[in-house]
């Protein structure tokens, strides 16, 4: 990264106070990726950038690297905040986790950051359990990790059955090759999977879901996702305690 200061579209991942009178956050920039920074004076409560540097903004920021950390220098909004509900803060502070664990600091991925600008975006008129399932699913597929449903990871067998999920080999397994601890996964289930992958965000269609399959998508997708970071997401306590989700 260059050690002059750089302008930049960031979403804000997390925010949280520094010390006495700062805040500390990690943003995902446009151009520069996963950035840390510290905005000095914003726990002061006439602080104008406190009160813009909120999880899950999405602003223009002016940042100055640093050793360690950068440090804010300006920022204004890019769109105007929808205001989050308590489940919204809940699903948004998993898609932040993940994309905390699933990416190194000075990684771009301008795909990666419209996909979280987007997810965001739709919570306040969506489905927003929905809405973070796919953002996961695109994310791991962002990172490489898109799961292989088409047919078996270690025999090549074609998926025409219910069959189970391995999330050490990435995929399918027939019945034959699965182990014990491998994760059911029936044709229903995979094809709820693809249509998570595949949903337009920018023009979402309404769909219908069962909720036997979207809890077996949800078992296996964040067993595979803590199997890519090695790390479960601690956001998902948070959720459990309010009663949502299936885990």
């Amino acid at each position: 990264m260059t050690s002059e200061a750089f302008q930049d579209e960031a979403v804000i991942l997390e925010v949280r106070n520094w010390q006495t009178a700062d805040k500390y956050a990690v943003c995902f920039c446009r151009h520069h990726g996963k950035v840390p920074f510290i905005a000095y004076g914003a726990a002061y409560p006439k602080s104008t950038s406190g009160r813009i540097v909120q999880p899950f903004a999405q602003l223009r920021v002016t940042l100055m690297p640093g050793r360690k950390v950068a440090t804010l220098r300006g920022c204004e909004f890019m769109n105007l905040p929808h205001v989050m509900d308590i489940e919204g803060m809940a699903y948004g502070a998993i898609i932040a986790e993940a994309v905390m664990q699933l990416f190194e600091e000075e990684e771009p991925l301008e795909e990666a950051f419209f996909l979280i600008c987007q997810a965001f975006t739709l919570f306040p008129n969506h489905n927003k359990r929905l809405v973070t399932d796919s953002t996961l699913f695109k994310l791991l597929a962002l990172c490489g990790f898109d799961p292989v449903l088409d047919y078996c990871t270690t025999c090549g067998k074609p998926m025409e059955e219910d069959g189970y999920f391995s999330p050490v080999q990435g995929g399918f397994l027939c019945r034959d090759c699965a182990l014990d601890h491998d994760l059911p996964l029936t044709v229903k289930a995979k094809a709820l999977v693809q249509h998570l992958l595949t949903l337009d965000f920018k023009v979402p269609e309404p769909f219908t879901v069962r909720g036997k399959e979207l809890m077996e998508v949800e078992k296996i997708l964040y067993r595979f996702l803590t199997f890519q970071t090695d790390r479960p997401l601690k956001s998902l306590q948070f959720l459990t305690q309010l009663g949502k989700g299936a885990l």
